[in-house]
């Protein structure tokens, strides 16, 4: 079992990307910044910033969810939790990983894949005449979120073992 103060080599990796990924909050602000000056300051908009806020927001969002496993933020039952042992506490988690997570993970990442696949094959872009190219990249963190947070449940069921 991994001391607290000590990551694993699995949770530093994640918590890693997740501090890289954290400056994107600054440019997502800096984004909308530009994109409400040039609007209402300018009376100019580009669709390609407005995508790309939305971009941006959904790598952060997609990301955090590995990071926020990791860092034991995540969403739970504390009023029942906070009540139960130790063991009971890491039985739960357990059980809740094999049965709940883990195969949550497994239907997002097989059904990413082919959604991915078929994006990158068309060479899908934005519907918008001077939206973004690219969708395929945006839409390739799905895979890639949902396998870190399957990286982050094993250390987290190694944890509970």
């Amino acid at each position: 079992m991994n001391d607290d103060s000590k990551p694993g080599i699995p949770n530093r990796i994640i918590l890693g990307i997740g501090h890289a990924a954290a400056w994107l909050n600054a440019v997502l602000i800096v984004t909308i910044l530009v994109q409400v000056v040039l609007r209402y300051v300018f009376g100019k908009s580009f669709v390609a910033l407005e995508e790309l806020q939305w971009h941006i927001f959904a790598v952060i969002i997609m990301r955090g969810m590995s990071y926020a496993y990791v860092q034991d933020s995540h969403i739970r039952l504390d009023i029942l939790h906070s009540r139960f042992s130790r063991p009971t506490k890491e039985k739960i988690e357990i059980m809740g990983i094999i049965c709940f997570l883990w195969p949550m993970i497994f239907v997002f990442f097989m059904h990413s894949l082919p959604f991915v696949a078929e994006s990158f094959r068309v060479g899908e872009g934005s519907d918008a005449p001077m939206g973004l190219a690219y969708r395929w990249a945006i839409k390739a963190i799905i895979p890639i979120a949902f396998f870190l947070l399957f990286i982050a449940s094993l250390s987290r069921l190694k944890q509970a073992i």
